[in-house]
């Protein structure tokens, strides 16, 4: 009976380690502790913004998070990764790259990159900063299904590499 309850309980542990795996790093900065989730965005307001790239972000606002790299195309849900990041020095700007399928005005899929530098966040630890990318889909031209997929660098060594696959709404 003992064995019947460790064997389950790896499989469980397996299970569990599965949605996310296929975040990738390479030797020298490297991601510490790190997720990957679909996120839903709950209540909240939309306001102006010139900071954000449409002009406009949400505030006051709550998040669920489920765990794994699988989102429906729909209003209001979204990706996050978030990993600790180790051996980078401190304040150095990284790159961060989202590859997104897209609609064409054709009405076939593509796909869109978007880079930008920006810094990542410290943290208590001197040797580790904290990386956080989070995206809802607020707009019908969001909702397309395919691969996205979330890369940051520091000057061209990739540190993290993580996949999410947006499927049609099944509602």
């Amino acid at each position: 009976m003992r064995v019947h309850k460790l064997y389950r309980y790896g499989v469980i542990c397996i299970m569990l380690l599965l949605p996310c795996s296929q975040v990738q790093s390479a030797p020298g900065y490297h991601p510490g502790s790190y997720y990957a989730a679909h996120v839903i965005r709950k209540g909240g307001e939309l306001i102006r913004s010139e900071e954000s790239e449409n002009g406009y972000r949400w505030e006051d606002f709550s998040v669920a998070r489920i765990k794994g790299n699988r989102i429906p195309a729909r209003i209001g849900h979204g990706l996050e990764v978030f990993a600790d990041v180790y051996g980078m020095p401190l304040g150095k700007p990284a790159t961060l790259t989202v590859i997104r399928p897209q609609r064409t005005a054709t009405g076939k899929t593509g796909s869109r990159t978007y880079t930008r530098t920006q810094p990542l966040y410290p943290s208590d630890a001197d040797d580790v900063q904290v990386f956080n990318y989070t995206y809802f889909f607020d707009e019908p031209d969001e909702l397309v299904s395919g691969e996205w997929i979330i890369e940051l660098s520091y000057q061209d060594t990739l540190i993290l590499r993580q996949t999410f696959e947006v499927y049609p709404d099944p509602m």
